[in-house]
């Protein structure tokens, strides 16, 4: 079982070992998300002779914190969550600790001093960089994880603000480290290390039973989707391109593979349209490789992205993938090569992109295999873990 150590309970003595880099990962939660999954497939795979590392969330509700090596500890700094039955953080029981958190991190670097501290999304990179002023030898590698996409004006001034307190900026796209150049980031401290996944459990998993939980048929085509129910992701759009293509391809069915606080909404706008009985959701799963090969098809609608975790695992496990074409997408997939890719927000235009796959199935597996090997070549958990350990070996020796 995971270490769970308050703050106000470690000790002050330093951690470091000789030969090694103490080195901090920072997270919100560990919540489901596509970060959350980035940093335990990290943390559980960096070289632990060269780097003691350790695990710092804000808030307490921490799901995935079984899947993090137990040798690893988890220290966090208390905040009580009360997001219900939302799989992210939805809030705090007291007001006070959005303020008594972070302060704790703060005296937590300052005593410790910890070689590096990575954090990933605006809460955490917030805190992390004010965490440098009270330990400037402490490396601070804040994360470009799709803020470069987020409308907020507040959280837009803020992260441009604090931009000059990074040492160094780990986007996971091409497109997401340009926008922080944009903003004024020096282009030497910014830097893409793309999202890696452990591969293997995608390419030969033994298809989940999907078809038994919701009496599909066995040889009606199954399409999916794996994200979370969110408004950026597209899904109302999936949902109105449905009965088109129900109308072409009768016995379809459709899953959606997720939780999030669009579920009610989506639920409802599927008995609308009147294919409940070919629409599923199945909520969040452990088993997303067995569900991918399941399936015959997976759609990807989203409308913005950092990179996207999900379409990478659909791209491994050998699917043929209908995607929005945004510029983060197209980091991943080639359109007619590796994915079809559609217009955001036209369902019309999504309905015939799945119909085209679901009547060319030759077409269909072509596509598939492309992205597999595709995703095999550029994005294993290996290549993510060298190239993270190698940026850290960068900024620890710049800082000396």
């Amino acid at each position: 079982m995971n270490q769970r150590i308050s703050a106000a309970d470690r000790p002050e003595a330093d951690r470091r070992q000789s030969g090694t880099v103490t080195l901090w990962y920072f997270i919100g939660a560990l919540a489901v998300g596509g970060a959350e999954r980035t940093l335990v497939d990290l943390v559980n795979n960096v070289d632990r002779e060269r780097y003691d590392v350790t695990v710092w969330t804000l808030f307490d509700e921490n799901v995935l914190a079984p899947d993090v090596d137990p040798a690893i500890p988890i220290r966090t700094l208390g905040v009580r969550s009360v997001g219900g039955g939302d799989t992210f953080v939805g809030g705090v029981a007291n007001p006070l600790d959005y303020v008594r958190g972070p302060l704790r991190f703060l005296r937590a670097v300052r005593r410790e001093r910890p070689d590096v501290v990575q954090s990933f999304l605006f809460v955490d990179n917030t805190i992390a960089r004010v965490a440098g002023l009270f330990s400037p030898e402490t490396v601070v590698v804040t994360g470009a994880r799709g803020l470069q996409n987020r409308t907020n004006p507040l959280v837009r001034a803020v992260d441009r603000l604090l931009i000059p307190l990074s040492d160094y900026i780990a986007s996971n796209s091409a497109s997401g480290a340009a926008a922080y150049v944009d903003r004024g980031a020096a282009p030497d401290r910014v830097g893409v290390v793309y999202n890696g996944r452990d591969l293997d459990a995608f390419v030969d998993a033994e298809p989940a039973p999907l078809r038994e939980q919701f009496d599909v048929p066995a040889d009606a085509p199954l399409v999916g989707m794996v994200s979370r129910l969110h408004p950026i992701k597209g899904q109302p759009d999936l949902v109105a391109a449905w009965p088109a293509v129900r109308c072409a391809v009768p016995d379809a069915h459709l899953v959606f593979v997720g939780d999030g606080p669009e579920r009610a909404a989506l639920e409802a706008a599927v008995a609308a349209t009147g294919e409940t009985a070919s629409v599923h959701f199945t909520g969040n799963r452990d088993d997303v490789p067995g569900v991918l090969a399941a399936l015959d098809a997976f759609v990807f609608t989203s409308y913005r992205e950092g990179q996207s975790g999900a379409l990478l695992e659909a791209m491994a496990a050998g699917k043929p993938i209908v995607a929005t074409d945004i510029v983060e997408n197209r980091e991943l997939v080639s359109d007619g090569e590796t994915a079809v890719l559609v217009p955001t927000a036209e369902p019309a235009a999504l309905s015939a992109a799945i119909v085209g796959l679901l009547r060319d199935p030759a077409r269909a597996a072509a596509l598939g295999a492309a992205a597999r090997a595709d995703a095999i070549a550029r994005f294993s958990l290996d290549r993510m873990v060298e190239n993270f350990e190698a940026l850290y070996e960068s900024v620890v020796a710049s800082d000396d």
